[in-house]
């Protein structure tokens, strides 16, 4: 049986050369929402004429571009694009014995080396886009609400790239993840990649509204179904369903109110009924040529106190959870974080579709391996049981 992953090295998918190939033990690819996708990739290793076979490869010197591709349905995944960050070898007397792993990361680690200071105007979602189209690749930017002007309202980056688009994203309460559209013959791939920045799943709600948005309604595609327990005529999908469910969640947030008719706001304030400790303490102390001032307390918005409000409802949304694990061949597509999924036959309470939330994949000669998470905001209808 043939290993069960292609790899390929550099920005135009050239096939890994077959005398690296032969060498491969495992691949281990890791993906969880928003965060870098990282993989690992191990070679059994030798001495040929006193010189180590695999670990003086080019195509395996730090930041080489590789990229790990599985069959999926009629077609093939890309499960991760990205340079080589780390390199670890093991040498034993007489070469025998003797391993190289490769680890690494999708390309968002390229918008993190260098820190910048830059002010943006208009909306963070159009700061966004323009970062991620200055490295060539497709933007899918969520429009966001507030609207940054010059002077104190402007928007201020101070760090790397990459720190900035968290920021955007945690700040609207939206995700950061990288995509990949795969065509092609494992000969010759053709790869697009988009830079996401979006609600996952997509919100209901404009940037305009004033409204909470209600949980997404999960939809999942006819293709990516789950059998848990399936008539006797039917093949299970997963060889493990564990199920976790929290009723604790919280379902409902208070902060600021707003007037419908003027946009007058109401805001909280309180004292604490002991003085501050110090009263007596003295000012700030003078330094020679140095300007020094006290810190000022945050300032936030409406938009702000919106944007808080709507992160913690769609946390708290998701409070059932299931621990899934398969082999690609029993699934037949690669599940993915952002992807739904349909699960059947696990009962009226837990039939139904699912998002992705993390998926771990490990590919060796025997077979390639699916340890995965997915999460739903809701349970099916039973009697006396929740909706």
């Amino acid at each position: 049986m043939g290993f069960g992953a292609i790899l390929t090295t550099g920005d135009g998918f050239s096939p890994l050369d077959e005398e690296v190939m032969r060498w491969i033990v495992e691949v281990r690819v890791e993906q969880e929402l928003s965060k870098p996708t990282i993989y690992a990739v191990r070679f059994e290793d030798d001495l040929c004429e006193g010189n180590p076979v695999v670990a003086g490869r080019s195509e395996l010197q730090a930041n080489q571009v590789l990229g790990i591709f599985v069959r999926s349905g009629s077609g093939y995944e890309c499960l991760v694009h990205g340079p080589i960050t780390r390199l670890r070898t093991s040498s034993m007397v007489g070469g025998t014995g003797s391993w190289v792993e490769v680890r690494g990361q999708d390309r968002r680690v390229e918008m993190s080396r260098v820190g910048v200071q830059a002010t943006y105007t208009g909306k963070a979602s159009a700061a966004a886009e323009r970062i991620i189209s200055a490295y060539g690749y497709d933007a899918d930017c969520e429009e966001t609400r507030k609207e940054y002007s010059d002077g104190q309202n402007a928007l201020n980056q101070r760090g790397t790239d990459l720190a900035f688009l968290e920021d955007i994203a945690r700040k609207n309460n939206l995700e950061l993840w990288l995509s990949y559209d795969t065509s092609g013959s494992p000969d010759s791939f053709s790869v697009t990649t988009t830079v996401n920045v979006r609600s996952s799943p997509t919100r209901t709600s404009a940037p305009g509204l004033s409204l909470l948005p209600a949980p997404p309604i999960l939809q999942a595609p006819s293709d990516t179904a789950l059998r848990v327990q399936p008539p006797p005529d039917a093949c299970a999908s997963v060889t493990r369903f564990d199920t976790h469910v929290d009723f604790e969640r919280p379902g409902a947030a208070r902060g600021f109110a707003q007037a419908a008719d003027n946009g007058e706001t109401a805001e909280q304030t309180t004292n604490p009924a002991d003085p501050p400790l110090g009263e007596e303490r003295a000012d700030i102390v003078e330094v020679d040529g140095v300007e020094r001032t006290a810190l000022a307390p945050p300032v936030t918005d409406p938009d702000e106190h919106y944007l808080a409000q709507e992160a913690l409802l769609t946390e708290a949304a998701w409070f059932v959870q299931v621990d899934c694990s398969a082999t690609l061949e029993q699934l037949g597509f690669a599940p993915q974080p952002h992807q739904v999924v349909d699960v059947q036959y696990a009962g009226d309470r837990f039939s139904g579709p699912y998002q992705v939330l993390q998926a771990t994949h490990i590919i060796n000669a025997v077979d390639t391996y699916v340890d995965f998470k997915v999460r739903a905001n809701g349970l099916g209808a039973t009697a006396g049981g929740l909706l």
